[in-house]
């Protein structure tokens, strides 16, 4: 799977429907990939190297950072927790993942800007390791089992995922499949545990998954300063 760099020309369109600017391993892509897998909704993706990219990809989004969607005519949408508020608003006629109960729906918005975003902290500060930020990541951990235990359904929404299961999924998907590079036990959060087996399971979640060996290597190579998307020398899929 090419990851276009700098010097690279942008791709001409391929289709007449939306396109996702991504990068495979990237957790805050992978939030608009989930949706546009759970919605059910048809679209181009072109994977960026975040470590060098191309010139015009700044003309898209001046941050540099993925996701970004455009549209048709050229409109683009950045950031992840707003491409994906965007896709929910822009396909009403597809799966809705937010609950139609305005209380509930910013109940789940809550959810993502308050606890979510904890523990994506805490989760970049434990990859940089030290004893500190493993206890930080378990407490967070821990807000969020008490979180699900009290909700005491399948997913966060019900008994189907919702926009916050999505949302909040990549990092914990991490610390369940790489628990070499990780000292936070996730069989220590019982209710955590069983949500991310219900995960798991999920269409959305299996098309946008990759094996652990891959998120591995990846890792490896962040560890070493290597870190390569393209993970060559290995069977991939598209």
């Amino acid at each position: 799977m090419t990851h276009l760099s700098k010097g690279s020309e942008k791709p001409a369109s391929k289709t007449d429907g939306l396109r996702l600017y991504s990068m495979r391993f990237c957790p805050y892509a992978e939030r608009a990939r989930l949706v546009l897998a759970a919605k059910g909704i048809e679209h181009e993706c072109v994977n960026i190297n975040l470590k060098d990219k191309p010139e015009w990809f700044f003309e898209l989004n001046p941050v540099g950072k993925v996701p970004v969607i455009e549209l048709p005519g050229g409109k683009v949408i950045y950031e992840s927790v707003i491409c994906c508020d965007f896709l929910e608003d822009m396909y009403p006629g597809k799966t809705q993942l937010f609950p139609k109960d305005p209380y509930e729906k910013h109940k789940q918005r809550l959810l993502v800007e308050v606890l979510c975003n904890k523990i994506t902290s805490a989760f970049y500060e434990s990859v940089r390791g030290g004893d500190e930020a493993n206890e930080e990541l378990d407490k967070q951990l821990s807000a969020l089992e008490k979180e699900l235990k009290e909700r005491n359904t399948k997913f966060i929404g019900g008994s189907s995922p919702s926009m916050a299961d999505y949302l909040i999924w990549p990092w914990i998907e991490r610390l369940h499949l790489m628990t070499n590079h990780f000292k936070t036990d996730l069989g220590k959060f019982p209710v955590l545990s069983a949500w991310c087996a219900a995960m798991s399971d999920v269409p959305a979640v299996k098309e946008c998954s990759y094996p652990a060996e891959w998120y591995n290597k990846y890792f490896e190579g962040i560890s070493t300063g290597n870190a390569e998307a393209q993970l060559y020398g290995i069977d991939e899929k598209a």
